[in-house]
């Protein structure tokens, strides 16, 4: 599958937020100083219970409102279903609305891209124990090996949802979780079309705002995900 080679600048902002009043604004002023600039800003409010929908309004960047909280997975889906709907061409940066992806690093995501071939490229995070609590880190060590045995490649972070992707390759993408197994859903289908997935270098980030990731629910959806992908597999 070939795509059409795409300009550094040539990228929309993709942001999925639940209850990201105490972060946003921040995000969004760093966002808008960036260099090269966004073509769009798109913010998804996942049934947020707080200002989060106000604060992307008032700071005048597109929004899509969910009545209520579906998850993560959902809100970047309503996403992506914009951005094909709009005809739109060129990359799209997702990244998460507590700061926990410094936007700066944007950069060099663009950079990579336009120095490769690569056209769907995550942010791989250090993971040592004191920068990252140790349940994240080994959960994100067996995710990751899971992964990269089943699709053959390396995959050295699949739980980062700082990603870099080529609207094309959403495109030919059929997804259909709601929650944070998204992300692996997409690494798994985009790599079962052939597609090579890129990595570049970002800081490990962890504030005030958490994280929604339910340690053991979400882990059982993981793996419900691989052995529904691994049975289709098998029987097609």
């Amino acid at each position: 599958m070939v795509y059409k080679e795409q300009n550094e600048c040539n990228y929309s902002i993709l942001i999925p937020a639940y209850n990201a009043a105490g972060t946003l604004g921040q995000l969004i002023e760093k966002i808008v100083k960036l260099k090269p600039a966004p073509q769009d800003i798109l913010v998804v409010n996942d049934g947020s219970a707080d200002n989060t929908s106000k604060i992307a309004r008032n700071a005048q960047v597109n929004v899509i409102d969910h009545n209520s909280n579906h998850g993560k997975g959902k809100a970047l889906r309503s996403g992506f279903k914009h951005y094909i709907g709009q005809n739109y061409q060129g990359f799209i940066l997702c990244l998460d609305a507590d700061l926990q992806h410094p936007p700066e690093y944007i950069k060099d995501f663009l950079d990579y891209a336009q120095k490769t071939d690569f056209r769907f490229i995550i942010g791989t995070r250090e993971k040592k124990i004191g920068q990252m609590p140790w349940h994240r880190i080994l959960s994100n060590r067996i995710t990751s090996l899971i992964i990269s045995l089943i699709t053959g490649q390396k995959i050295y972070d699949s739980q980062c949802g700082f990603r870099l992707i080529d609207i094309e390759v959403i495109k030919n993408l059929e997804l259909s979780e709601d929650g944070f197994q998204l992300e692996s859903e997409m690494i798994l289908k985009a790599a079962k079309q052939g597609i090579k997935i890129g990595f570049v270098p970002i800081p490990v980030v962890y504030n005030q705002a958490g994280s929604h990731i339910g340690n053991v629910a979400d882990t059982l959806k993981f793996v419900w995900l691989v052995v529904r992908y691994l049975v289709r597999k098998v029987t097609k």
